[in-house]
C-alpha cells in the first residue's frame, strides 16, 4: 500500500521548459531575408546601419555597413536601418522579401495601418512606400540572437568613411 502511494504521488522531475533558440531561420524558397540593425556611437556623434540579405539556403547575397549622423533616438536609427534594408532589396531587384529586425517598436510601427506619430514617423511612411513596390514583403521582429550578423555590420560602420556594400 505504501509503495502504491509513492507510485501515484511521486513527482517526475521534468527538464525546465525553455523558449526555443531564437537564432536565424531561413525564409521560404524563392524568398530572401534581410536582417537589419543599428548601433549608436555617441563618442564620435555617429551611428552605424547594418544589413545582410540571405537566400533560403542561408547564402549571403549582399551585406551593407553604413555610417550615418547620430539620430535622435535608438528607434530612429533602427527605422533608418529598416529603410536601408528595403532600399538595398530594391537596388538588388529582389521582389519577395522578409525584413527582420530586433527593435519591436519599429516593427510594430511599420506593420500598423495607421499613421505613425513619432519622431521617426516619416521614416516609417518611407518604408511602407518603398516596400509597397515589392511583390511580397513582411516585417518580423526577432531577438538579438537572430540578428547577430546585422548587429556586427552596424558596429563595423564606425570604421568606414561612409558605406561598404
Amino acid at each position: 500500500m505504501v509503495m502504491e502511494y509513492f507510485d501515484v504521488h511521486t513527482q517526475v522531475l521534468c527538464p525546465i521548459s525553455r523558449s526555443p533558440w531564437a537564432g536565424w531561420s531561413p525564409p521560404p524558397e524563392g524568398v530572401y531575408k534581410a536582417n537589419f540593425d543599428a548601433a549608436l556611437f555617441e563618442h564620435c556623434n555617429c551611428a552605424g546601419l547594418g544589413v545582410v540579405v540571405r537566400d533560403c539556403n542561408g547564402e549571403v547575397i549582399a551585406a551593407l555597413s553604413q555610417r550615418i549622423a547620430l539620430p535622435h533616438s535608438v528607434e530612429q536609427a533602427e527605422a533608418q536601418a529598416a529603410s536601408r534594408a528595403v532600399t538595398l532589396a530594391n537596388e538588388l531587384c529582389l521582389s519577395r522579401m522578409v525584413f527582420e529586425g530586433d527593435c519591436q517598436k519599429v516593427i510594430v510601427a511599420i506593420n500598423s495601418s495607421g499613421a505613425c506619430h513619432t519622431l521617426f514617423g516619416h521614416i516609417i511612411e518611407e518604408i511602407r512606400c518603398l516596400s509597397s513596390t515589392l511583390v511580397t514583403s513582411c516585417f518580423v521582429h526577432t531577438r538579438r540572437e537572430g540578428n547577430k550578423i546585422a548587429h556586427v555590420l552596424a558596429r563595423r560602420a564606425v570604421l568606414t568613411a561612409d558605406i561598404d556594400v
